[in-house]
């Protein structure tokens, strides 16, 4: 659904993936440090609302995003505007330092290996620690993260869960000779794909099918029977929508993927963060989900952002 990682870039992350990697977003962790105590150390934000241009990714999620928050922001005095659809993250990252946006929606593990190629974090809570250093040597910052995340998760039909008994990636290990696994042909190498499914869970699958990197292709092999796994995001709408259930992963061996806000460190403001982190603490991986499902129905991410935040009483 949404970003397509380079295994190039993401290779010294996820170097040590037997050790115990990232949090996965069937599990969500709890949002992070407040904005407000986290900026404390250098120094106190701004108390006036301030004006902001907030950007967004070139995929519907990274949209509705920037309304969620947004709305939120506007609702504390805030003056916003949205500029949609920039493209991918290094076009989004020389438009915060060249200023004309001030803030995008981010994934954590994502952005901390694009700031940071080289960090060996495990949990979200090290992630996002190494993630405020790392963005803040480039006058950057980060609000809280959400609990929400959207990463990969190897994920079954309910037929083959209850056929099987699967509720964690671990439970695949008795059977996974019987089934085959789709997947983008990269997973086929990539330390957090059959790699670190063999090393860390001990799963060896009967076949790999290489699937081209759309969701719609993905979901289609799945129901279809082509595959009996595959990985699929976990805000993707195909797992509300066709009953699928993507498999725990209690020993981290995806990256984790929390929402948070990436801002220049000179634009945010206390009524910003305090915003943000209001929208943070409600948005759960189920919640956000639901929202993706709504836009992929059609409604526009502007609406759909305002009916969920006027539903959580952030927006009166």
């Amino acid at each position: 659904m949404k970003r397509l990682l380079s295994a190039a870039l993401m290779l010294p992350l996820f170097a040590a993936v037997g050790c115990g990697a990232y949090g996965s977003s069937v599990q969500p962790s709890g949002p992070g440090p407040r904005a407000g105590a986290a900026a404390a150390s250098a120094g106190a934000l701004p108390t006036a609302p301030g004006s902001v241009t907030i950007g967004s990714a070139d995929f519907p999620e990274s949209e509705l995003l920037a309304h969620l928050y947004a709305d939120a922001m506007k609702a504390r005095g805030v003056r916003t505007k949205i500029h949609a659809d920039i493209g991918e993250r290094a076009v989004s990252m020389a438009a915060l330092k060249e200023g004309s946006i001030g803030a995008i929606p981010e994934y954590t593990g994502d952005l901390l290996a694009y700031l940071s190629p080289a960090s060996t974090a495990r949990s979200p809570q090290d992630i996002y620690a190494r993630l405020r250093q790392a963005a803040g040597a480039q006058g950057l910052t980060v609000t809280a993260y959400a609990p929400a995340q959207d990463t990969d998760t190897v994920t079954v039909t309910k037929a083959t869960a209850d056929t099987y008994h699967l509720t964690s990636i671990g439970d695949l290990k008795s059977v996974a000779h019987r089934l085959t696994f789709g997947a983008p042909a990269p997973t086929r190498t990539l330390p957090y794909g059959l790699p670190g499914l063999k090393s860390v869970y001990g799963v060896t699958f009967r076949q790999f099918v290489p699937l081209a990197p759309t969701g719609t292709i993905t979901q289609n092999a799945l129901r279809g029977g082509t595959v009996d796994a595959a990985d699929i995001f976990s805000t993707d709408p195909s797992v509300s929508r066709y009953g699928f259930v993507p498999l725990k992963d209690p020993k981290h061996i995806f990256a984790a993927q929390n929402v948070a806000p990436l801002f220049r460190r000179d634009v945010l403001t206390q009524p910003m963060a305090d915003a943000c982190d209001a929208v943070s603490a409600k948005l759960t991986t189920t919640a956000l989900a639901k929202l993706d499902s709504q836009v992929a129905d059609g409604a526009s991410p502007d609406a759909v952002a305002t009916r969920w935040l006027t539903a959580t009483g952030l927006v009166h």
